[in-house]
């Protein structure tokens, strides 16, 4: 069951709308050339502009190999056409926090590229067909993992596959493989499948949802495409 935003408190889907614009608009700011850190500052601007207070946190953008970082915070380096970017930020508004990723690339992606990301958008949705009010939480994580350790990914895949979010950026539930704990009507929380190889980049991508009765609701909206335009 799959619907999209309603019973939300307005101020959260503020939060949600206004990461939603900036990664709408991060290809009028992103080229090669520019630095993370760069590329960081002008996001903060466009949340204010947007109307949010701020980030929900530290803004992660991590390029090349450096996307193999999990939490590759912004630095220094430079951006180069066909290097994997990945995106994760949100914004604060009125309290309630926003938590996205997207993983790009400046150019056509490569077969490989385009593997591994393909396998994240399968992975992703094997979680969202298993969310229900009821299912345990590692059964969530599980289809999930199960998806791309079938692909030869497994050991590559180094943490949980989402968190609740509302005031703070994680609070429970934890979508891992230990939580047993049963999803409730009303949770709203992130799914981000990731996989991330030394030597070469990681890739993610990470939305958020609302548990139903018999389902989700998807709460973000940003394409899922690899390559920037």
């Amino acid at each position: 069951m799959k619907e999209h935003r309603k019973d939300i408190p307005k101020d959260f889907l503020k939060a949600i709308h206004i990461a939603e614009k900036v990664f709408h608009h991060l290809s009028d700011f992103v080229r090669p050339g520019i630095t993370e850190k760069e590329l960081a500052k002008k996001i903060r601007k466009a949340i204010k502009f947007y109307g949010g207070k701020k980030e929900s946190f530290r803004i992660i953008i991590a390029s090349g190999k450096r996307s193999s970082m999990i939490h590759g915070f912004a630095t220094d380096k430079v951006i180069r056409s066909g290097e994997i970017i990945m995106f994760d930020f949100g914004a604060l508004y009125n309290g309630y926090r926003s938590d996205l990723t997207r993983t790009y690339v400046l150019a056509e992606p490569t077969k490989q590229q385009k593997k591994v990301h393909d396998i994240l958008l399968k992975a992703q949705d094997a979680a969202y067909k298993k969310i229900k009010a009821g299912v345990r939480c590692c059964d969530v994580d599980g289809a999930a993992r199960d998806l791309i350790t079938k692909a030869g990914y497994g050991k590559y895949f180094r943490h949980s596959l989402g968190h609740g979010i509302r005031f703070k950026t994680h609070e429970s539930p934890r979508i891992n493989a230990r939580n047993r704990r049963k999803l409730k009507e009303g949770d709203i929380i992130t799914i981000e499948p990731g996989i991330y190889l030394n030597n070469w980049g990681g890739m993610r991508v990470e939305d958020m949802v609302m548990v139903k009765k018999n389902g989700y609701r998807l709460l973000t909206n940003v394409p899922r495409n690899l390559k920037l335009t």
